[in-house]
């Protein structure tokens, strides 16, 4: 096994996948370590918050759910604990906004954002492998 990367990503949200995507189209040989697990069935998830061990990150109590809570003096942190990262929160979904919202807001006439936007839709529901998520 070789063990050389170029580059090595922490985390395989949204930041992380698309980095190291983005790495290795360019050839370089990326590493991306995630310490959740991979949620690949429906059964995999929870069907109630309730379900702690499946919603929390906690292995000292044998849960290895989705979210992982971290205790600062002043805040606590939420985070996605699982490969995919925060796409495990939006439930495998990626909505592919219809025509109308490309030509409405502020960007409305700057470009042609649909067709602009269309590859890299692509890219994203290519990259969902075996398990593409819903479309709406």
């Amino acid at each position: 096994m070789d063990l050389e990367y170029d580059f090595v990503i922490i985390g395989s949200g949204f930041g992380g996948s698309v980095s190291a995507l983005r790495l290795s189209e360019k050839g370089y040989k990326v590493l991306v370590i995630e310490k959740g697990k991979w949620f690949s069935k429906p059964e995999d998830f929870p069907k109630t918050n309730w379900n702690l061990k499946k919603w929390l990150w906690m292995p000292s109590l044998g849960w290895k759910g989705l979210f992982n809570l971290s205790f600062f003096r002043h805040v606590t942190v939420v985070s996605g604990t699982g490969v995919g990262g925060g796409s495990l929160v939006y439930a495998n979904t990626l909505p592919v906004p219809k025509s109308p919202f490309f030509n409405s807001g502020s960007w409305k006439g700057m470009r042609d954002w649909e067709n602009e936007l269309k590859p890299f839709y692509e890219t994203a529901k290519k990259c969902w492998g075996k398990y593409p998520p819903l479309h709406r």
